[in-house]
């Protein structure tokens, strides 16, 4: 058994954010709750102006600095409700959508994003009309039910879903990440390739997110270093943002052992996450040959080096051989040590901070446990 949860409506194109109004004032909207990465930024202002022109009033949610905490979540499910919001729009990357994805749904069901996060309450009500227009193209949280927030009570980066949570409306508008920095640019775009292929190899793996799968990794490889190499290419641009979408809507199978540990590492050593996926991906791949040779040799095919004349088994080290090269091309980085302070943590240490956040995912191809945890912590060193 399983099931994928799919956004109500995806707008892909230049200019589609042009449509935001129409969408809003068809659903009624009275006044927008508008999670923003800047309120100054050029993307900012454009909505604004969309929004002003089309007489819809909105209050602007600028708070989150790098990644969602709790802090800025219960903050803004107050001023959700001072403001009497009744729909929530999101323009940023992967921490302002799962921000605005977590208001949306506390203004609702109430309490603490802490306690949905940790289990102690559990969604029980619909959530407010909720649009997501992604600014970066690698998370595709806007495809996704779930949010990874920062707990800044015990320290752990750990996620919450629901159904409810997942956008009605994507708009996917490759001129919104056009002024996106090249470093932000690689990094996006590794989480992205790490999300294609690891949910493809998943053990939760479906029809569905395998297609998915294959798409984005196809997609990453032809684009990925043409949008680091020239930020206007506008089709190189368009195609990461689908491919960070259908990343976001593969990764419905579930992460493996280079999420696992890229997750909870990120957030005990503000290491980005997509630089922290960059530095895991290919040693999640040389762990799991063994036991997902078939599937890499299907991502050679999709990264486009796949060699007819050549073993399954050849062909499955080709594709890790061509992330590695991608890696490198677009400047994303291979170890932790500069994230890390000068007395390295010790391997139980992080072992155990990677357990109580991810322990309990199973679908990683080889089995994983706290040895292996401290492997991959000692490797990436």
């Amino acid at each position: 058994m399983w099931e994928i949860t799919n956004n109500r409506r995806v707008i892909f194109g230049e200019d589609s954010v042009k449509q935001l109004p129409d969408i809003l004032k068809w659903q009624g909207v009275k006044k927008v709750f508008f999670v923003t990465f800047s309120a100054s930024a050029a993307p900012t202002s454009n909505i604004k102006e969309l929004l002003q022109d089309a007489g819809i009033s909105y209050v602007i949610y600028d708070k989150v600095v790098a990644e969602p905490d709790s802090v800025v979540i219960d903050g803004g499910r107050d001023l959700f409700l001072q403001e009497g919001c009744d729909c929530t729009v999101a323009l940023g990357g992967g921490s302002v959508i799962d921000t605005a994805k977590s208001i949306n749904m506390l203004s609702t069901n109430g309490g603490s994003v802490e306690e949905y996060q940790m289990g102690e309450k559990q969604v029980t009500k619909e959530s407010p009309f909720y649009v997501a227009i992604p600014t970066t193209s690698g998370t595709g949280a806007e495809g996704t039910k779930t949010a990874v927030v920062k707990n800044v009570h015990n320290g752990l980066k750990k996620s919450l879903y629901h159904v409810s949570m997942i956008a009605d409306v994507v708009i996917l508008d490759p001129k919104m990440t056009l002024t996106l920095p090249k470093a932000i640019t690689a990094a996006t775009g590794m989480d992205a390739l790490s999300h294609a292929i690891e949910s493809y190899v998943s053990k939760n793996a479906t029809p569905i997110t395998e297609m998915y799968g294959l798409k984005a990794i196809s997609l990453i490889s032809q684009s990925l270093e043409k949008a680091c190499n020239d930020p206007s290419d506008i089709e190189a641009r368009g195609n990461m943002a689908l491919a960070s979408y259908f990343g976001g809507m593969a990764i419905t199978a579930g992460i493996g052992i280079a999420h696992i540990c890229a997750q909870p590492i990120g957030g005990e050593f503000h290491v980005p996450h997509g630089d922290a996926c960059a530095i895991f991906l290919p040693a999640s791949m040389e762990f799991n040959l063994d036991f997902a040779e078939k599937k890499y040799a299907d991502i050679a095919r999709a990264l486009g080096v796949y060699d007819r004349n050549a073993t399954q088994r050849e062909n499955a080290e080709n594709a890790i051989k061509e992330v590695k090269r991608i890696r490198s091309a677009v400047g994303a980085p291979d170890s932790l040590r500069k994230y890390l302070p000068a007395e390295l943590p010790s391997e139980d240490y992080v072992a155990d901070v990677i357990f109580r956040t991810c322990g309990h995912i199973t679908c990683n191809p080889a089995p994983v446990d706290k040895e292996v945890y401290k492997k991959f912590y000692r490797e990436a060193l």
